[in-house]
């Protein structure tokens, strides 16, 4: 039978694949039964050599979903991943998200035409399909009110 592995090199091995949050690699620790001082030692050296910075995960998660994603949505997934609000807070004043945009596109890729009429059905789904995802009412209602005055390309 093999030795198991240490904690920090266990904790080396899952960031190999994917960059987690400290709370992330420290619940996995734990799932794997290492000792609270073990787990203690594996963050220090994981923080010292910068191998987990949860405040540039943040950063690069905004800027990656920035386009993608609600403000609602990203801050909800870095809170849940245990990024302090803080540090969310910085990485969206440094990587505005555009919501406006990404609901423009949306309603261009569903196919809806600036100055057209919209449906309430199709209103409502819509609305629906945006509230769910983050979005809040006023940038919905906002967006809409720009169509109905402007042509896109």
């Amino acid at each position: 039978m093999r030795p198991k592995k240490s904690a920090r090199e266990y904790a080396l091995s899952m960031l190999e694949r994917f960059d987690r949050t400290e709370q992330e690699v420290r619940s996995r620790l734990k799932e794997k039964e290492y000792c609270r001082e073990e787990i203690e030692e594996a963050l220090a050296f994981l923080k010292e050599y910068r191998f987990i910075n949860d405040a540039e995960y943040a950063k690069t998660y905004i800027r990656v979903y920035s386009a993608k994603k609600s403000i609602r949505k990203i801050r909800f997934d870095l809170e849940r991943k245990g990024v302090e609000k803080e540090l969310i807070a910085a990485g969206l004043e440094e990587q505005p998200v555009d919501e406006e945009e990404q609901i423009r596109c949306l309603l261009k890729k569903k196919g809806y035409l600036p100055g057209e009429e919209m449906e309430n059905s199709d209103y409502q789904k819509l609305a629906g399909a945006l509230f769910r995802k983050g979005y809040s009412y006023q940038v919905f209602r906002r967006v809409l009110s720009c169509a109905a005055q402007e042509e896109w390309d």
